[in-house]
């Protein structure tokens, strides 16, 4: 919509991403006063932890931070993930959402040591491995890449997927 010919089409595209923005930006000051008034480490402080991380990314995901400011996104994403992995370390999401932070801010090698820690605490290989993959692609390690991408072959659940399997699978 943000790319159509009619100027009114556009202002309310752009008016659906302000609005999304703003409600995410209200939800983030309500938590970080939830998350302020815990004052003892506990389930309820790891809890408004990992909803702040969750805030914070969408605002990535959803496209709603650009440049500078999706940066900052994903590094208070990542502060508030480890403020939860810190209260929860054994919860294998948040080591799946830090590898996730870690790649998307360019540390490939930490990002996957993330990823495999949630393999370890039995994260579903189908929501870990794509990543893995990816991460391992950006270390130049195609071997392992090419092991990954026959692993995820196997795998019927993920169609989205399938060209670059296809892809991997033929090499």
């Amino acid at each position: 919509m943000l790319t159509d010919s009619s100027e009114d089409i556009r202002l309310l595209a752009y008016g659906m991403l302000d609005n999304k923005e703003k409600f995410i930006n209200e939800a983030i000051h309500r938590q970080s006063k939830h998350l302020d008034a815990c004052v003892t480490d506990g389930p309820e402080r790891a809890e408004a932890a990992r909803v702040l991380a969750d805030l914070y990314w969408e605002l990535v995901y959803q496209e709603l931070a650009q440049g500078d400011l999706r940066t900052h996104a994903l590094q208070r994403s990542l502060d508030y993930t480890l403020e939860a992995l810190r209260l929860a370390p054994e919860e294998a999401a948040l080591h799946l959402r830090h590898g996730r932070l870690l790649q998307s801010l360019g540390d490939p090698t930490a990002a996957r040591q993330a990823y495999e820690r949630a393999l370890a605490l039995g994260m579903p290989k189908t929501r870990v491995v794509p990543y893995l993959a990816e991460v391992t692609y950006d270390m130049r390690h195609y071997g392992e890449t090419h092991r990954l991408m026959r692993e995820l072959g196997q795998w019927r659940s993920l169609p989205r997927l399938r060209p670059v399997i296809d892809y991997w699978n033929r090499t």
